[in-house]
C-alpha cells in the first residue's frame, strides 16, 4: 500500500477511509493491525463453515422460508463473502499491497459496518411487531415484505460501503458512530417494548407464551451483538482529543475497529444452536472439542 502515500504526514481526503489515519503512522507500529488481522483469521475460520451450513440449510428446507429467516439467510451471504475475503484482506496487506485489491477488501469489510446492524435491526423489528402489535404483523407476515425490505436493505448497504472506503477517515468515523448508536437505542427500545407487553400479558411468570419469550430472547441477544461488537467505536471516538493521535489510530481505533469482525461467525453459530445443528460431544481422551453440524435442522 506504498502507493497511497507521498511523504510522512497524513494526506487529507485520500481514496480509502482506513489507509489515510492507519497505515502512513502505523508501519513501524502494527500491533493493532496484528490483533486486526487475528480477528479476521479466527472469524473466517469458524464463520466460513459456519455461514455455508446456515445457507446450506435454509436452502434446502422441504418446507416455505420463515419470514425471520429472509434476513438471516441475508446475513448468511454477507457474512460469507467478508470471511472470503479474509485471506485476501491479509495477503494484500502484507505482501501484495496493491490499490485495487485494497479497495476491494476495505469495500468488503465495510459491508459489515453498516450491513450487519442493519439486518439484525430488522429481525428485532420484525420480533417487536410480532408481539406488540400482533394484529398489523399478521397483515405484513407475507414474505414478499421481507424480500422487499432485504432489497432496499442492500440498496443502502452498498452505496454506504462504497462511501467509507473512498472517503476519508474523520468524516465516515462519525457517520459510522451515528449510525450504529441510531439502531442501538431502536433495540433498546424493541427490548423494553417487548418486556413490557410480556409483563402485562400474563399475571404468572410461567403463563407467558413460549413464542413471546423466544422473541425477547432473540431480540435482547442481538443487542448484545450489537453491543459486543459495535459499541466500542462508539464509545472511544468522542475521547479521541485525549490520545495521541499514533496511538488512537494505531492501536485503540485499530482495536475497536476489530470488534465488527467476530458477528460474522457469532450470528451463524448462534443460529446453528437454536435449530440444533450445532452440538459439542463430550470430550475425547486427548481433551479436544468436536463440533458436529447435523445434516438436517
Amino acid at each position: 500500500m506504498d502507493s497511497f502515500y507521498t511523504n510522512s504526514t497524513v494526506v487529507p481526503n485520500n481514496t480509502t477511509a482506513l489507509s489515510t489515519g492507519f497505515d502512513l503512522e502505523c508501519r513501524d507500529n502494527p500491533a493493532g493491525f496484528v490483533f486486526w488481522f487475528v480477528m479476521e483469521t479466527l472469524t473466517a475460520i469458524l464463520g466460513l463453515p459456519a455461514n455455508v451450513t446456515v445457507l446450506w440449510i435454509l436452502l434446502r428446507k422441504k418446507t416455505a422460508i420463515s419470514s425471520s429467516e429472509v434476513f438471516i439467510m441475508n446475513l448468511a451471504v454477507m457474512d460469507t463473502l467478508i470471511c472470503l475475503n479474509a485471506p485476501l484482506d491479509i495477503y494484500n496487506y502484507y505482501f501484495q499491497k496493491n490499490t485495487i485489491a485494497y479497495s476491494v477488501t476495505m469495500f468488503i469489510n465495510n459491508l459489515n459496518v453498516i450491513g450487519g446492524p442493519l439486518f439484525l435491526c430488522c429481525i428485532c423489528v420484525e420480533r417487536y411487531m410480532a408481539v406488540v402489535h400482533p394484529v398489523t404483523y399478521l397483515g405484513l407476515k407475507s414474505l414478499t415484505y421481507r424480500v422487499l425490505c432485504s432489497a432496499v436493505a442492500w440498496a443502502i448497504i452498498f452505496p454506504f460501503s462504497f462511501y467509507l472506503s473512498i472517503t476519508a477517515f474523520e468524516f465516515p468515523t462519525y457517520v459510522v458512530s451515528g449510525v450504529i448508536s441510531a439502531f442501538f437505542i431502536f433495540m433498546v427500545f424493541c427490548n423494553i417494548s417487548i418486556l413490557r407487553v410480556l409483563r402485562k400479558s400474563a399475571p404468572g411468570r410461567d403463563e407467558i407464551h413460549p413464542m413471546k419469550k423466544k422473541a425477547l430472547h432473540m431480540v435482547f441477544t442481538i443487542l448484545m451483538i450489537v453491543l459486543f461488537s459495535y459499541f466500542p467505536v462508539v464509545a472511544i471516538f468522542p475521547f479521541k482529543s485525549y490520545f495521541n493521535p499514533m496511538i488512537f489510530q494505531c492501536y485503540i481505533i485499530a482495536v475497536c475497529y476489530s470488534f465488527f469482525i467476530p458477528r460474522s461467525c457469532i450470528e451463524a453459530l448462534l443460529y446453528l444452536s437454536n435449530v440444533g445443528a450445532l452440538s459439542c460431544v463430550q470430550f475425547p481422551c486427548n481433551g479436544v472439542c468436536c463440533v458436529a453440524l447435523s445434516p438436517s435442522p
